[in-house]
């Protein structure tokens, strides 16, 4: 039964790791209470995604292979974008964050040169960008539990069509009707999700303690590569699907190295959505997103500067233009 354990481990840790690390990005920058959004969209992904099993299960007709990868690889690319969306959404905030806090900092020393006049209104100009940075913050970050819990429905929904008639089909098994019926198939299947949501909860303890310094960078960085395994994962789904062409364009094949059924072929699959057998696009995608997401994510120059920086930056240049006319007259 380890086979049967290793599927339950894998499938949980590919929509489990994501919630988990998703949660404790969020919790970083600065959406404390980003956990009871995150946790119910991952916990109605599991409602529905087991509900619709059953029906699949137990009714009268089945859905053709194609259609449930079709399914899978809507919803994995569709997780893929939200997931893009709130990494940068995030850490815009936190760039608007940090650039009200030198901006402020910045007109408080321009001004204490001015004379008393100056600097009570550099002190105003310091207040009012501070509390608009402050306040742009909070809105841009408390606006999103709608879109975290969307964004991990998304994450765990897209396991559904594989995951949930396996558990079924346990259940089926286990029941005393069936021939030979066994809870052994149940059993280790439930035991490898377990195990996969106990190590997702450790992996976000990590990530919150070694993340404090720097949170968004860290933790967004490491939403992004797993977003490249998604994002690759959905690809391959459309073209099992027959949606998208190239399947039979193998780009490697370490199957005898990386068993997708033993232990090391399960961490990766699960942790990075790696399959030992990709095709060519899968590997384009792959390689292609992490590389242009992180650059865009970590690069400051790829943000720019607000408008509302350059505004106060205007008015600091007033400011000494003034003073140094009252000095010179």
């Amino acid at each position: 039964m380890l086979g049967t354990y290793l599927f339950g481990l894998r499938e949980g840790l590919e929509a489990g790791l994501i919630v988990f690390v998703l949660v404790a990005h969020l919790a970083g920058s600065g959406r404390r209470n980003a956990a009871g959004p995150v946790l119910a969209g991952a916990g109605a992904a599991v409602g529905v995604s087991l509900a619709l099993g059953a029906a699949l299960e137990f009714g009268p007709r089945e859905p053709t292979p194609e259609a449930r990868e079709l399914i899978a690889g809507t919803l994995s690319i569709a997780a893929a974008a939200l997931l893009t969306r709130t990494v940068f959404r995030t850490g815009r905030a936190a760039l608007r964050g940090a650039e009200g806090s030198a901006s402020g900092a910045g007109t408080e020393g321009s001004a204490s040169g001015a004379g008393t006049e100056g600097s009570a209104s550099g002190a105003g100009t310091e207040g009012s960008a501070s509390g608009a940075g402050t306040g742009a913050g909070e809105v841009a970050l408390g606006a999103g539990a709608g879109v975290s819990a969307v964004t991990a429905f998304l994450a765990v929904g897209r396991e559904g069509p594989e995951t949930a008639p396996f558990v079924w089909s346990s259940v089926r098994a286990a029941s005393p009707s069936s021939a030979g019926g066994s809870f052994e198939p149940l059993t280790w299947v439930l035991l490898g999700l377990l195990t996969a949501a106990l190590l997702g909860w450790l992996l976000h303890r990590v990530a919150v303690r070694t993340g404090r310094a720097g949170p968004s960078a860290r933790t967004g960085g490491a939403l992004l590569v797993m977003t490249a395994g998604v994002l690759a994962s959905g690809v391959r789904d459309l073209q099992e699907a027959r949606l998208l062409g190239g399947l039979a364009d193998t780009a490697f094949d370490v199957s005898s190295a990386v068993p997708p059924d033993g232990w090391s072929g399960t961490f990766l699959g699960g942790a990075l959505a790696f399959q030992p057998d990709p095709t060519v696009l899968q590997v384009t995608v792959w390689a292609l997103y992490p590389v242009l997401a992180l650059a865009l994510f970590l690069s400051p120059i790829g943000s720019g500067p607000s408008a509302r920086v350059k505004k106060q930056k205007a008015t600091d240049e007033q400011a000494e233009g003034g003073a140094s006319a009252g000095t010179t007259s």
